[in-house]
Order: structure tokens, then sequence, then C-alpha cells
């Protein structure tokens, strides 16, 4: 497949982009990218044991070109994009349906890349705020899925619960440790890190006696707050790195939304959906 595509290059000569014949140049497929999710694509939520990257590659490629060519919102596009698929999968094994999450994930990275700039000019006292409500965030939202795994009974939710909390756990630590080299005071006084504290203290007070259907509802809900929290995290103008980073963790958390989304579309056996007796 990598023999029907053109090399653009960088000011320096390096190869920067690839473009198939026919796609226009603002489409090509950054290099880039292809390494990001090659790093990255046995950590998502989508994946599926025993695949390989070359099964992914091409709907990652597929989501981020298509981004460019049609614009807009994913879902408005999608039936070109399953089209798409059969003509551009290549060697991939991947039916479209296991192969739309990465194309979304993709095309979402292409959005977010296009829309969110920094120029760093926030402040070292804003940084910090700004790492407190995330590590808040983050800490908050690792309790409340560790929670909904100890509730859940469907073997594969609590599995799914539980690698949710371990990610969220790990962004908070990336943050706490960020907050302790900042060496800046944090006020503690109206900070947007209360409500998503409130956000899942309500989450958390249903769990008892829910279904497992009641608790995929919730924890989606709770992970569109937690996206909500780094995409305004985005708007601070923050350090390049530190911007980089946020980006990253808002893209995970919008990857981890759209799964519980789709877990929960699909439904579950009707046991996992019966609510527990008081």
């Amino acid at each position: 497949m990598a023999d029907d595509r053109q090399r653009a290059s960088d000011d320096h000569g390096e190869a920067a982009a690839q473009v198939r014949p026919g796609d226009p140049g603002h489409a090509a497929y950054p290099v880039g990218e292809a390494e990001y999710w090659r790093d990255a694509y046995e950590q998502e939520p989508y994946y599926e044991q025993g695949r390989t990257f070359e099964d992914y590659s091409t709907a990652y490629e597929l989501g981020w070109v298509s981004y460019h060519l049609y614009g807009g919102e994913f879902d408005t596009a999608e039936r070109v994009l399953a089209n798409d698929w059969v003509v551009r999968k290549g060697v991939s094994t991947l039916p479209w349906e296991s192969a739309r999450p990465a194309a979304r994930a993709a095309w979402q990275r292409a959005h977010n890349t296009r829309s969110f700039s920094t120029n760093g000019a926030a402040a070292p006292g804003e940084v910090a705020q700004v790492l407190k409500d995330l590590y808040e965030s983050a800490r908050d939202a690792e309790l409340g899925f560790r929670e909904a795994a100890a509730h859940a009974r469907l073997p594969e939710l609590v599995a799914l619960l539980e690698r949710l909390a371990q990610q969220c756990g790990v962004a908070a630590a990336q943050w706490q440790a960020q907050i302790g080299t900042s060496g800046e005071p944090v006020d503690d006084s109206g900070t947007v890190a209360g409500a998503a504290q409130r956000v899942w203290l309500q989450i958390r007070g249903l769990f008892g006696g829910a279904s497992d259907q009641t608790l995929l509802e919730e924890c989606e809900r709770g992970l569109a707050d937690v996206a909500e929290h780094y995409r305004d995290a985005l708007s601070r103008n923050l350090p390049p790195q530190l911007h980089a980073a946020v980006q990253r963790e808002y893209e995970q958390a919008q990857r981890q939304h759209d799964h519980i989304r789709t877990v929960r579309e699909r439904g579950l056996p009707a046991a996992a959906d019966r609510e527990m007796p008081a």
C-alpha cells in the first residue's frame, strides 16, 4: 500500500507526509501521525487483542485524510468513509465496524490539531491552577470508575471500567508531578474542580444497586465532564509542551467517551441490565 503513495517533503527535504494519488496536498497524512499511532494503538479502548498495527494503520490514515477532505462532523461523513474504507483498507482485515473507532480517533486528532493552539502566555500561577484542576478532575474520575467497577456484574464491563480507572490514575499522577515542580501556590477558592467533584459525587451516588446499563450511562456522563476540563485547559495558552500533553489526554478522554457510548448503544445482556434489589 505504501507503494502507491507519494511523499511530501518538509523544508529540510525529509519526508513529512504521504499523499495518495488522487488526494489533494492539503490532505497529506503526516509521517508523525503514523508513528504516534504505531506507539499508541494497543492502548486504545477499541483495540482487539491479536490485531496488528497494519490492521489499524489505514483506518488512522483514512480518518486524518477524510477530515481534511470533508471537514465537519465525523458522524455526518461516516457513510462516505465506510465506502472509502472498502477501497483504501489495503492489507487490513478489519471490517468497517471495527475500523470505525480508529478512523474517528484520527479524525478527532486532525480536528484538534487545527482547532487548538497556544502562544504560551499563561502566567505561572494560572498554569499551576490549571494543573490542580486537571489533577482533581482525573483523580475524581479514577475513584468513580473504580467504584463503578466494584458494582458492575458483567466481567467485560468490570475489566473496561478498571482499565479506565487505571488510565485516569496515570493522568492524575502526571498532573500531580507537574504541580510539584511548578513551585507556584494554588488558590483553592473558586476552582472548577469543585464542579468536577459534584458531578462524580452525584454519579457515584447512583451506583449502588444500579444495572450495568445505568453504570455505563453515568460513566459516559462523567467522561464528558473530564473531556470538558481538558477542553477548557486547551484554551488557556499553556506552555507548548504542557499544551501538547493536555491535548493528548483530551483526545484519550474523547476516545474513552466514544467507546463507552458505543458499548452502551450496543446494549448489554439482559441479566446485566437489571437493577439490583434494594
